[in-house]
């Protein structure tokens, strides 16, 4: 099934081709047990949004790394721009990570404007980031990301306590369109059940800006499609925010064919995972993968230890669907 277009847990823990953003126990207020239909979050005005979200704190945010096996804490990468010591170590100040993507030449244009950085306050944490991307919907205030950015998956699941933001056409702590405060998250349900990456996608209801706008008003939407055969060409959106990225621009790896799977998708309940050629590391979870142009077909979840993996997303089927199905309906 399609609409149209009028407008990890553990894979990221063992990869910084895209790190996994997530909020464990440890962060303060977080709930034990995800509800059947997603979490509310405090409400927040956009006034309040856009005056807590300066364009300095926004810089600010990094993704957060899950710890080493065994530990159960976040750690957000603040180390001053600099890669990782695990990152480092396989791409260094002369590598060639990351020429596979380019810039988008205008995060305002139409095509670009969709996609964008949801910022996240994690307390004595700091700020977290991910990427997402604004999706057609009949409440036009949709926005679809990966699941580990808003919940830790899995038996004790938790959600994520602080307060977000989504910022489409995001460039050098500039909000073209405003910033959208989120009011409510869901994940699929599977993905809370169990954990696994083959169900990583999440949805966020957004409120208006500033300005009154709905999200749809403000920068349109891509369509979704599920059910889809794996075989396709992407365009793989996001924000990659570590060395040699630094958060400040959406890149693209444009035309990009369907590889295969994740062999350990095969061991994890769900539907097989997709793979693509594509660079791209902390900061860039969540970012959209689209087909045909214009229509949402995944979501960036994990990579591996190395330049040359690919990238890996969620095949969208039927809990996407159903998720898609819950985020629209709300008000």
């Amino acid at each position: 099934m399609i609409v149209r277009a009028g407008e990890a847990q553990r894979a990221l823990a063992k990869s910084p081709l895209v790190v996994l953003l997530i909020f464990i126990a440890v962060v303060a207020g977080g709930e034990t047990k995800a509800s059947a239909g997603g979490r509310w979050l405090q409400p927040v005005s956009a006034r309040e949004a856009s005056a807590f979200w300066t364009p300095t704190r926004m810089r600010a945010a990094k993704p957060v790394e899950v710890g080493a096996p065994g530990r159960r804490g976040p750690a957000i990468v603040g180390d001053g721009g600099k890669r990782s010591p695990r990152v480092a170590a396989l791409a260094g100040p002369s590598s060639a990570f990351g020429l596979d993507s380019v810039p988008v030449p205008d995060s305002t244009a139409p095509e670009y404007r969709i996609h964008g950085v949801i910022f996240l306050s994690a307390g004595i944490f700091g700020y977290g980031r991910c990427s997402g991307t604004a999706v057609r919907s009949r409440n036009r205030s949709v926005v679809v990301t990966a699941a580990h950015c808003l919940n830790t998956g899995g038996p004790g699941d938790r959600w994520f306590p602080g307060k977000a933001v989504f910022v489409p056409g995001y460039r050098f702590g500039q909000r073209p369109f405003g910033v959208f405060p989120v009011r409510w998250i869901d994940t699929t349900r599977q993905w809370r059940a169990s954990g696994s990456e083959n169900f990583d996608v999440g949805a966020m209801l957004v409120g208006r800006n500033k300005r009154g706008q709905l999200l749809g008003e403000a920068v349109g939407g891509a369509g979704i499609a599920w059910n889809r055969k794996a075989k396709q060409v992407f365009d793989v959106y996001g924000y990659p925010a570590e060395e040699p990225f630094d958060g400040e621009t959406q890149r693209v790896c444009g035309g990009r064919p369907f590889l295969g799977h994740d062999p350990s998708s095969f061991v994890m309940p769900g539907p097989l995972n997709l793979a693509v050629s594509c660079s791209l590391n902390g900061g860039s979870s969540g970012g959209g993968w689209l087909i045909e142009g214009n229509t949402l077909n995944s979501v960036t979840s994990y990579g591996y230890f190395d330049e040359t993996s690919p990238a890996f997303g969620a095949y969208f089927g039927n809990e996407v669907a159903r998720l898609y199905g819950r985020a629209e309906r709300m008000r």
